[in-house]
């Protein structure tokens, strides 16, 4: 009975000597699986972490990423914004520029538009010039000189008393009498002249140069001195009008005729010729000449009329002409004409 007992005693200590350490094994090794589990875990947890730390870094990185591209975008946005305004700007600019550069071309299209017309102009008043220089030349052309000869010889008559002659005389005339008494003879001779002006003036019907030259007269022998002073016009502003039977035959359509050139005389034609004749009858120094005077009383007053009018013009007219010219008779007798027809025409 007791050994049954002490058997059983020793198998259940030996029993458990024997699941001692398969226990201890067990739960070493079941804490150690527990263990590996846990590192598992944490390995694991650790492993979701860096992978949830990835997502989040990732996430992160795509937010970051996609701020980036939200930034680039917004600044390529403002950027083509700005390159739109730009361009608007330019557009505008250019648009502008083209307007100023259109309104410039237009402007110079106008300027040579005007420049045409004002050339035009020009060419039509230089035509225009040409024409009167061309009438004024078929003028000249068509002058009659039917004596020429004769002319020419009396032209170099003329010309050899002039200078042998008439310029020794008026130059010492001109160096003995002072400037201001022979204006003054100059002027008590037109003074007396008066009638001849006077009723060419009515013959051409020109009422107002008639009272003008009447109105002269008063004014002149009296506040003038016998009309040694020309006060009226100096004073009164009232010229002479240089009127005389010549420029009244031809205001009477009568044709100038053929040019003459009388000695002494100068330059002359058919008509005007008639005209001397007809201011001769009507200067006063003429009846008084006639009535009053021998006939070399008359013809020393009228000597020293042309003497003291020669002093102060003969230089300024016949010389200035003639001089210069290629061919004297042919110039004085174009001057004489020119200055016939500008009187006729005034």
């Amino acid at each position: 009975m007791k050994t049954p007992v002490l058997l059983s005693f020793i198998f259940i200590l030996a029993f458990q000597f024997n699941t001692i350490p398969f226990w201890v094994k067990t739960t070493t090794a079941s804490e150690e699986q527990f263990t590996e589990a846990l590192a598992l875990n944490n390995e694991d947890s650790e492993s979701v972490d860096d992978s949830v730390n990835k997502d989040n870094d990732t996430n992160k990185n795509g937010e970051t990423a996609d701020v980036e591209m939200e930034v680039v975008f917004v600044e390529d946005t403002n950027n083509t914004s700005e390159e739109i305004s730009s361009n608007e700007n330019n557009n505008e600019s250019e648009e502008i520029t083209l307007e100023t550069a259109e309104t410039e071309v237009s402007e110079k299209a106008g300027e040579e538009i005007t420049t045409e017309e004002e050339l035009t102009m020009d060419m039509e008043d230089e035509l225009t010039l040409e024409e009167e220089l061309l009438g004024e030349e078929e003028e000249q052309i068509l002058i009659k000189d039917s004596i020429e000869p004769f002319n020419r010889a009396m032209f170099a008559f003329n010309d050899k008393f002039y200078y042998y002659f008439f310029k020794p005389v008026y130059k010492g005339y001109r160096f003995a009498m002072p400037e201001p008494a022979r204006k003054g003879v100059r002027n008590f001779y037109t003074n007396l002249q008066m009638p001849g002006r006077f009723f060419n003036c009515l013959f051409q019907g020109k009422g107002k140069g008639a009272g003008t030259e009447l109105l002269r007269f008063t004014i002149n022998s009296t506040l003038g001195l016998a009309g040694f002073f020309d006060v009226a016009k100096a004073g009164f502003d009232l010229k002479e009008y240089d009127e005389d039977v010549g420029q009244t035959l031809a205001k009477a359509r009568m044709d100038s005729g053929t040019y003459i050139v009388l000695p002494f005389f100068g330059p002359s034609n058919v008509r005007d010729t008639f005209g001397l004749a007809g201011d001769t009858a009507l200067n006063p120094i003429t009846w008084v000449t006639y009535f009053f005077l021998a006939p070399i009383e008359g013809f020393g007053i009228k000597a020293y009329d042309v003497t003291n009018t020669g002093s102060l013009e003969a230089e300024e007219t016949y010389e200035k002409i003639t001089k210069p010219a290629l061919d004297p008779y042919i110039a004085l007798q174009d001057a004489y004409t020119k200055n016939r027809i500008k009187k006729i025409n005034e």
